[in-house]
This record gives C-alpha cells, sequence and structure tokens, in this order.
C-alpha cells in the first residue's frame, strides 16, 4: 500500500480537478451553443461556396488571436504575473498589468490595421482556387475584412482572462464564449434577410460577441484591487514578457502556419472541403472543450506557481495528474466519435442547405479529426510544462521540425484521402510534437513516472476497447443511418451513447483506473463539506 502523498501534491490536484470541474460545467455549455451554431451555419450556408467563404474568412483573424493572445502571450505572461502576485506589492503590480496591457493593445491594433488592408492581396495570392467559383474569393476578402476588428477585442479579452485565472478565477472568461455564440446566433437568425449574403450576419455576429467578450471580464478586475490605465514603459516585468512572447510567437506561428497549410491544401480540393472541415472540427472541439481544455487552462497557473516555489516534483506530479485525467475523458470519446460518427453529424446538421452529400464529407473528416483527439489534448498539456518554466524555446524548434513534416503529410495524404488526408496529418503531426517534447522534457525534469503514466493509459485503453465493442455492436443491431425519423434517430444515438458511458465506467472501475477514484473522491469531499454546512 502506497504512503500518503505530500500535502502540496493533493492540494495541487485538487486545484486541478476544483478548476477544471467549474470550467468543464461552463466551456460544455459554450461548446453545445458553438454546435447550434454551427447548425444554424449548416441551415443558412451548407457546404456550398459561401460556407467555404465564411470558413476561411473565420480562420485568418482566429490564425492571429491564437499567436498574439492565447498562446504565445498567455504562456509568456502567465508565469511573470505569477511572480508579481506572489512576490510584489499591489500598486506594483498594477503598473506592471498598465504597461504590460498599453504595450499588448497598441501591437494588436497595429497588426489589425495591417490584416485589413494586405487581406485582398493575400488572398488573391494564395487561394486563387476560391476564384474558379463566381464571386467567392471577392466575398471571402469582404468578410475576412470584416472579421479583422475581432482579433484585437478578443486579444484585449484574453489578457483580462489570463489575469482572472491565475487567480484561479475561471468562471467569467468560460462564459465569454458563451455570449459569442448567442449574439452570433442572434444576430444570423434576426438579420440574415438583411444582407446580399447570409455570411455576412455572420460575420458581423462575430465581431459584436467579440465585444461583448472584452467588457464582460473587466468588472471582475477590481475585486482585486486590479486596475489598468494607459502607460507607456519598458519595464523589468514587461520585457520579461516579451523576452518570452517573441520566441512564443515564432512557436505559435510555426502553429498557424500548419492551420494555414490545412486551409490552403483543403481549398485546391472539391468544393465543401474547407466547411466540411471545419464542421468535422467543431465536434472535435466540443469534446476537447468537454475536459481537456479546462485542464490545460488549469494547469498553466498551478504549475507555474510551482515552479516560483522550485516544486518541479510538484510539477511531475501535476503533469502526470493531468494527461491521465485527459486520457480518461478523449480516449472512450475518440472511440464513441469514430463508431457514431456519420449517424450523429446526420442528426446535427443534416437540414437547410446541409444535404446528404455534406454529411458524407463531414463524417469522413470526423473519421481522421476524432483519432486525434487525445493527442491534441496531451500535446497541450505537455506544451503547458515548458510555459511555466519560460522556456518557449524548446517547443518553438520542436514544431519546426513538425511544421515541415505537417506540410508534407497534408501534400501528400490529400492525394489518396482528399480532405480526410488533411485531417490526419494534423493527427500524426501532433504525435510527433509529443515525442519530441517529452524527450528534453525528460532531461530537464528526470524521471517523470512514465511507466505509470503508461499503466493507466493502458488502463483506460483497454476499458475504452469493451466500450468501443460494445457501442459497435449496438450499432449493428439498430442500424441508425437507416432510421428516417429525426427524433427516433436521436434516442437511438442516446441509448448508444449512454451503455457505452456505463461500460466504460464499470471497466474502469473494474480495472481500477486511479482518475475515476480521483474524480470520486472529490464528489465525495464536496458532498461531505456540504453536509457539515448544512448541519
Amino acid at each position: 500500500m502506497r504512503g500518503r502523498e505530500p500535502q502540496p501534491q493533493n492540494e495541487a490536484r485538487r486545484s486541478v480537478l476544483r478548476g477544471a470541474g467549474v470550467l468543464t460545467l461552463l466551456t460544455a455549455f459554450s461548446r453545445v451553443l458553438g454546435l447550434v451554431r454551427e447548425q444554424v451555419r449548416g441551415y443558412y450556408l451548407g457546404t456550398g461556396a459561401a460556407s467555404d467563404a465564411f470558413g476561411l474568412a473565420s480562420v485568418i483573424p482566429n490564425l492571429f488571436r491564437r499567436l498574439l493572445a492565447e498562446g504565445a502571450m498567455t504562456a509568456a505572461f502567465v508565469p511573470v504575473f505569477a511572480e508579481y502576485r506572489r512576490r510584489a506589492t499591489q500598486s506594483d503590480t498594477n503598473l506592471f498589468l498598465s504597461r504590460f496591457f498599453t504595450l499588448f493593445s497598441f501591437l494588436v491594433t497595429i497588426v489589425t490595421i495591417a490584416g485589413v488592408l494586405v487581406t485582398p492581396w493575400f488572398l488573391k495570392t494564395f487561394f486563387k482556387g476560391f476564384g474558379d467559383v463566381q464571386g467567392k474569393l471577392e466575398l471571402t476578402i469582404i468578410l475576412t475584412q470584416i472579421m479583422w476588428p475581432y482579433l484585437l477585442l478578443v486579444s484585449l479579452a484574453a489578457v483580462i482572462q489570463a489575469i482572472l485565472n491565475s487567480y484561479r478565477i475561471f468562471a467569467p472568461s468560460a462564459v465569454t464564449p458563451v455570449l459569442l455564440n448567442l449574439v452570433t446566433i442572434g444576430i444570423v437568425m434576426l438579420c440574415a434577410d438583411w444582407f446580399p449574403d447570409p455570411s455576412y450576419a455572420f460575420a458581423i455576429g462575430f465581431v459584436a460577441g467579440g465585444m461583448l467578450q472584452l467588457g464582460f471580464q473587466i468588472p471582475f478586475l477590481r475585486g482585486h484591487g486590479l486596475k489598468i490605465l494607459p502607460r507607456w514603459s519598458l519595464d523589468t516585468g514587461v520585457r520579461k514578457v516579451i523576452s518570452t512572447f517573441i520566441p512564443g510567437v515564432f512557436s505559435a506561428g510555426i502553429y498557424q502556419v500548419n492551420v494555414l497549410v490545412s486551409q490552403f491544401v483543403a481549398s485546391t480540393l472539391s468544393q465543401g472541403a474547407v466547411a466540411s472541415l471545419q464542421f468535422s472540427l467543431r465536434l472535435q472541439e466540443l469534446v476537447l472543450g468537454l475536459f481537456a481544455v479546462s485542464v490545460t487552462t488549469v494547469v498553466l497557473p498551478v504549475m507555474s506557481d510551482q515552479v516560483v516555489d522550485r516544486d518541479f516534483h510538484g510539477v511531475k506530479d501535476t503533469l502526470g495528474f493531468s494527461i491521465g485525467l485527459v486520457t480518461f475523458v478523449t480516449l472512450p470519446a475518440s472511440v464513441g466519435l469514430i463508431l457514431i460518427g456519420e449517424p450523429l453529424v446526420r442528426l446535427l446538421f443534416e437540414w437547410g442547405a446541409f444535404d446528404r452529400t455534406s454529411t458524407h464529407m463531414t463524417a469522413y473528416a470526423l473519421y481522421f479529426h476524432a483519432g486525434s483527439i487525445g493527442v491534441i489534448a496531451l500535446s497541450r498539456i505537455i506544451s503547458q510544462v515548458f510555459y511555466a518554466m519560460k522556456d518557449l524555446r524548446t517547443p518553438t524548434l520542436v514544431a519546426f521540425v513538425v511544421m515541415l513534416v505537417h506540410a508534407g503529410l497534408c501534400v501528400g495524404l490529400a492525394i489518396p484521402l482528399a480532405h480526410g488526408g488533411v485531417a490526419l496529418a494534423g493527427g500524426i503531426a501532433t504525435t510527433i510534437n509529443i515525442v519530441l517534447l517529452w524527450i528534453p522534457l525528460r532531461i530537464k525534469l528526470g524521471r517523470m513516472g512514465t511507466r505509470k503514466i503508461i499503466t493507466s493509459i493502458s488502463k483506460i485503453t483497454l476499458a475504452s476497447t469493451v466500450m468501443g465493442i460494445t457501442v459497435w455492436s449496438l450499432g449493428w443491431v439498430f442500424e441508425p443511418m437507416e432510421i428516417e425519423s429525426r427524433i427516433q434517430l436521436g434516442m437511438t444515438l442516446l441509448g448508444m451513447m449512454g451503455a457505452g458511458i456505463v461500460v466504460f465506467l464499470a471497466c474502469a472501475r473494474l480495472f481500477r483506473a486511479n482518475e475515476l477514484v480521483e474524480v470520486v473522491n472529490l464528489v465525495r469531499r464536496r458532498a461531505e463539506r456540504r453536509n457539515r454546512a448544512t448541519q
């Protein structure tokens, strides 16, 4: 029997579970609304020319958002802010925040203006395939220019989100995507007929939602005495962020090149390839958002604090625990999506302009996207360790190698597999990224408890296999693609998923998966605290 672990490790684990639990509920609601938004898109645009145009138009500003805000900025900012929060006075912390926010706002404003101006040249040069369909390229240019201000709004919102997350305040930033989706859905449904093409309403809805994402979070800063005012100075803290941010931009930029390569290759394939890949990605992101993104978000501030305290044993424990948690959720979800992918796409999207051809194209991409859910989650968590240690150089070098591999895979696999090959290339490249990151991490931190992690993943894999056999057998019996009634199809899929979940949890308990034990213990402790509070 193992001895009791040190309290700091237990507390870090509970912190990850608590934070991830709160984020999971809110993020799940947000991702469901995101799915509804894509259903609305499918109804109005299907997988036709306008859907491809809006798909590419939304990708380009969002690439820079991930480049400047949610990726490199968060990775560079959170560890430095953790030092200020724990060691500096409130006035020094506010001054650092004001100076960084001012500089960051100026940078993103310049990028936004440049993006609007460069868009026509960029799309005409690199996406000539859209010009083969009359009006498609021109529509893409207009929609992209409309979407660029969203970059500025969501980037500033990401700074505030990083600040709140450092205080373990996760709810406000998890609510903002809900607001984005609600506003977009509302504007499209109310105003789609006002424009020459419904895609205009989608672009305007995103910008309006970005305004809410920024404004909603600002009041929560005041609860911790945080004030952000215009201040222009490169103090020590800001320079620390910049020194980490610059290599981080290269690292994130390499990833965005991967996305652009995927979009470029897809744009050269049959019409609807871009849109069907994005509809498929929505289902992939729904699963990732249910828990994996929450764990990734919570882990960075937890490990940043551990690095500040030089508790590297705690960092390794938090990493191993987080890997087990996300595998526990993503692996069975991947198996389930592969097995029920086509009837699920039909149930969710097949109405309006989204026809049976659109269903087949999206489901085909989903088979490949679903298989990469687990490795994407693991890659994000492993990267957080380097960010917590302010080492973005290693992920950047690894990302550069992976970028070259990914580009070759996209082009090579698209020949025999069409847009499915583009989806598969991302999963293979991400797997290589994990391997190449794990090696230097092992050198930096020493023994990582790899055997324990493999044992945990093996138990989850075995439970997922039994679950998969169960779901496949039910699919063979009920043949969901032959069911005409949408209600009956929905009930059948719910029954198959419910049976799969029950079988997976039963097997996880039978195989004594530690992750299930941790979650059950957390629920039990919360129930005990509530009982004591009511007594």
